[in-house]
């Protein structure tokens, strides 16, 4: 019998190291950072599941709508690198990834409008289907993007990366500086700004676009 109960300590035990589960209230804005890879599903509720070592180092906060995932500051030099976080949702307009953080989804973004931004080698993918994308990719930051917006508005610095040939619109409108680059599609009309060595690649064969390239900006149709 204690050999029994053993067991089933130890198996209830193996459970919890599986993973942790924490329910979230309503949220439409998140926020990852210090490297945490981030799996994004759409559900009929918020919670956000952790796999990993070191589960118990992810710290989550959820304050007037913005939800923030990240290292607890005290377990920020611990070996958080196994670490997977899958967040369920409601509902997301607004993605900003920092500190080499990885934001996916599996998923169709199909609401109204999206607006993402990554920062400091974070990257976020996401396929979308929306009227308006809003589109911020600076120091190292990386957006990887595919499916169709009505109209899009991209800045992008300090060799941030946006890679969007697969992502169809009719309008785009788009600023880059120092160094950054972004592969773009648009079936209408392009507005595109390009400094300090900054490069856009234009797909799509818009009727019209307007440039202006300065300080070794180059603009290049495909």
């Amino acid at each position: 019998m204690k050999k029994i109960i053993l067991m089933l300590f130890v198996f209830a035990t193996q459970l919890n190291f599986g993973q942790t589960t924490i329910k979230l209230n309503d949220f439409d804005e998140l926020k990852v950072f210090d490297q945490l890879n981030v799996t994004l599903i759409p559900s009929n509720e918020n919670k956000i599941v952790i796999t990993g070592t070191n589960q118990g180092n992810v710290e989550t906060v959820n304050k007037n709508g913005l939800l923030k995932v990240r290292i607890s500051l005290t377990k920020i030099l611990e070996d958080n690198k196994d670490l997977k976080v899958t967040l369920y949702f409601k509902n997301i307009e607004i993605i900003d990834a920092n500190e080499g953080s990885n934001v996916s989804c599996n998923t169709v973004f199909k609401q109204i409008s999206m607006v993402l931004s990554a920062q400091e080698g974070a990257r976020i993918e996401a396929e979308l289907d929306v009227d308006k994308a809003s589109i911020k990719a600076y120091s190292g930051g990386i957006i990887s993007l595919m499916g169709n917006a009505v109209t899009q508005k991209v800045s992008i610095n300090s060799g941030g990366i946006l890679k969007a040939k697969d992502l169809v619109t009719s309008q785009t409108t788009i600023n880059i500086s120092a160094g950054g680059s972004a592969d773009i599609n648009a079936t209408t009309l392009v507005d595109a700004k390009v400094n300090a060595g900054g490069s856009i690649s234009i797909y799509g064969k818009p009727k019209q676009i307007k440039q202006q390239a300065l300080a070794g900006g180059t603009i290049t149709e495909k």
